[in-house]
């Protein structure tokens, strides 16, 4: 069987240029394209897991360093996409409450506006 190490350590840098292309997508507000790459960066992942798997030979330490060196960086990345994600998270959740407010007051106007008059009784036209 092949060396998969180079295979491994190329999917490990193209894990690492999704993760980048998704905290840029994050940093831009960018949040479709995130969702997109997130998709492929998934795949990705799950790819590594099957290559680890036929990884027959341990790993020099060399290896072993570049990988955990890239893994650092992975989560990095992550961190700080989560971070925006949250503000993103909480961005909407202020426009979600104002909608909802905005809502209830168009609901009770609506309510008043369809009356006649709020008072009770006949309302007299001193015209």
């Amino acid at each position: 069987m092949m060396d998969a190490c180079p295979s491994l350590l190329a999917h490990y840098q193209h894990i690492i240029a999704l993760s980048e292309n998704m905290l840029l997508m994050a940093r831009q507000s960018e949040w479709d394209a995130l969702v997109y790459i997130e998709e492929k960066y998934v795949q990705a992942v799950a790819k590594i897991a099957e290559l680890n798997n036929i990884v027959e030979q341990p790993l020099s330490a060399q290896v072993q360093e570049k990988i955990s060196s890239l893994l650092r960086q992975l989560l990095d990345n992550e961190s700080e996409v989560n971070k925006l994600l949250q503000a993103r998270m909480s961005e909407l959740q202020t426009l979600i409450g104002q909608s909802t407010r905005q809502q209830s007051v168009n609901s009770t106007y609506q309510k008043f506006a369809d009356r006649t008059s709020i008072l009770s009784g006949e309302v007299k036209n001193t015209n």
